[in-house]
């Protein structure tokens, strides 16, 4: 994991950079009078609202009310996180981000330029007078120009030393460590392309750097795909084929379909279905889904409705449950034997494909009708054997509404008492009166997290603050409240509208800021639009819950000798 970016370098890069370069460089601006002007691209509009002001380093647009500086803009175009925005800005300057802690080996960069190249050079091929046989293959699949272009198709021509050739820039063995050339075993013997005649594809994490390719026959040869072997920049486990393109192409993305193949999801983005994505030659793993949740809060998993795509079905629900809440949807679609999301939206079209996706299963439903198939519930030692089979999968969810939902479904289905079977698996709700007192300090635990969760969505996401209902916005902000989420309401409260960037700027050199860094580079937990009820739900709990402390710590500083006796004595009276 990376250490945190040093307070000194975001001060001296944000002296750096200029925002007119920033923005400029994604939108077209015109120098109008101290301020430069364009089209909003936050809202569509036809005349001019949107301005950069260079000598603020800000910008603001007076028709959506937009605002905020270069961290902030590039967070909101570009989908990024906040260290991501950081990153670019770095990149823009010539600047290297340096970290803090740095935790395990760092990775050669140097392979980022190599596979950068050879990505380019695949894309020339493309172009190139001998890819007639290619193209056409790809003309057959139905992808345009368009598409190739957004996905950075590319072709590997015939021969065991194009690539080699074309990148002889670089040292032979850098080629060989991105998993571009293949040494003959023994190591010291021929050296050749790993890609020949194939279609390739580049793959890309979420910044969009190339970090491997996946190559597809469009002849009679075999295998049929091949991709980069793991090496420091890629791990199969990991990464996901598409994510970047889906992030690009939706901004506020809320869900993703996860498909087979390359070509599936190629196909599904040239007919307007961009949410798109798909494993590395490797079934989803926990990874996959903690990297999803990160960016959506509903995933899609649509496999063939064969014995292999019903495994790789299962494998998912194992692999998902430790990553689910009721926040995080995970739901099912089994295509009928013999299609798959490219034959389907070619032959049927984007409605009837939305239309499977609009219809698919969710996890719980689908968990439990796979674990009752075959089972006699009509018989008391089918109903048994079926909780048996589910406690230790249901075990294995974190505690919450998903979890208490999964046990009174199965309880229903299995005839048999909700409670008892929720102590069985592990669970810490119920109304149980020997758990009262572990409620009890189960629920002051919830709310630590859930304040440190508020806060974390006042970071990610400090416009929403201005949605807020103005009277919980007021007790948010109470200048009684001596907390760092009080401090930080009040800073938003004070410039509506203000960024990410902004925001952490104005703890530089204070108590607190180390924690907002923190919360700034982590993930989004949710998109900015799924995100806004929860906030809201969990600000006006915070403020009934600190409402309530004080009513509770008054009462026992206005307590008298008498009172405390007479409750002394009550008890006292109860207890014999």
């Amino acid at each position: 994991m990376a250490g945190r970016i040093p307070e000194t370098f975001i001060n001296d890069l944000l002296g750096r950079v200029d925002i007119v370069d920033v923005i400029g460089s994604r939108v077209q601006l015109k120098k109008s009078g101290r301020n430069h002007k364009g089209l909003c691209p936050f809202h569509d509009e036809k005349t001019p609202s949107f301005n950069v002001n260079e000598d603020r380093q800000s910008f603001h647009c007076f028709g959506c009310e937009a605002h905020g500086t270069a961290i902030g803009f590039l967070m909101e175009y570009d989908s990024l996180t906040f260290p991501e925005a950081i990153e670019t800005l770095a990149s823009m300057v010539g600047m290297e981000v340096p970290r803090e802690a740095s935790r395990g080996p760092k990775p050669d960069t140097e392979l980022y330029d190599v596979l950068q190249a050879a990505a380019r050079q695949f894309q020339r091929w493309l172009r190139g007078d001998d890819a007639a046989a290619a193209v056409s293959y790809l003309k057959e699949r139905g992808l345009s120009g368009e598409v190739a272009r957004d996905f950075g198709i590319g072709l590997a021509p015939a021969g065991w030393d194009g690539l080699k050739t074309a990148l002889a820039s670089f040292d032979e063995q850098k080629l060989i460590d991105a998993g571009l050339l293949v040494r003959q075993e023994g190591g010291r013997g021929r050296v050749y392309d790993r890609f020949r005649e194939r279609i390739v594809f580049p793959i890309r994490n979420t910044r969009g750097r190339v970090i491997g390719f996946g190559g597809r026959v469009y002849g009679d040869g075999q295998p049929k795909y091949i991709n980069s072997p793991e090496t420091e920049v890629f791990r199969k486990g990991r990464e996901l084929y598409g994510l970047y393109e889906a992030r690009r192409a939706r901004r506020g993305l809320q869900s993703v379909v996860v498909v087979e193949g390359y070509m599936d999801v190629v196909a599904l983005a040239q007919h307007g279905v961009n949410n798109a994505v798909a494993t590395l030659g490797t079934a989803i793993g926990q990874t996959h889904f903690e990297t999803l949740y990160r960016h959506v809060n509903l995933v899609v998993c649509c496999f063939d409705g064969d014995d292999a795509g019903r495994g790789a079905a299962w494998k998912a629900v194992d692999a998902a449950f430790p990553v689910l809440s009721e926040t995080r949807q995970l739901k099912f679609v089994f295509l009928p034997e013999g299609d798959d999301p490219d034959t389907i939206i070619r032959n049927r079209g984007q409605e009837h494909f939305r239309s499977l996706i609009g219809g698919a299963v969710p996890v719980g439903e689908y968990f439990l009708d796979h674990l009752q198939e075959g089972i006699d519930l009509d018989q008391a030692d089918g109903r048994a054997l079926l909780a048996e089979l589910a406690t230790p999968h249901i075990r294995r969810l974190p505690s919450g509404s998903l979890q208490e939902v999964l046990v009174n479904d199965l309880a229903a289905r299995a005839r048999i008492d909700a409670s008892v079977f929720a102590r069985s698996v592990g669970a810490t709700w119920g109304p149980d009166d020997d758990q009262r007192s572990f409620e009890g300090r189960r629920r002051a635990d919830q709310q630590e997290v859930g304040n440190k969760r508020l806060l974390h969505y006042v970071v990610q996401y400090p416009q929403l603050m201005d949605d807020l209902d103005p009277n919980v916005r007021a007790e948010l902000a109470d200048p009684d409240d001596a907390s760092l989420l009080a401090d930080v309401v009040r800073h938003v409260a004070q410039e509506p509208g203000m960024d990410t960037g902004t925001l952490v700027g104005c703890f530089v050199g204070r108590e607190g800021y180390d924690v907002l860094v923190a919360l700034a580079e982590e993930e989004p937990v949710l998109t900015k639009e799924a995100l806004a009820p929860d906030l809201e739900a969990r600000a006006r709990r915070y403020v009934a819950t600190r409402e309530g402390a004080a009513l509770t710590r008054k009462a026992r500083e206005t307590d008298t000798v008498e009172d405390a006796k007479r409750r002394s004595d009550a008890k006292a009276q109860q207890v014999l």
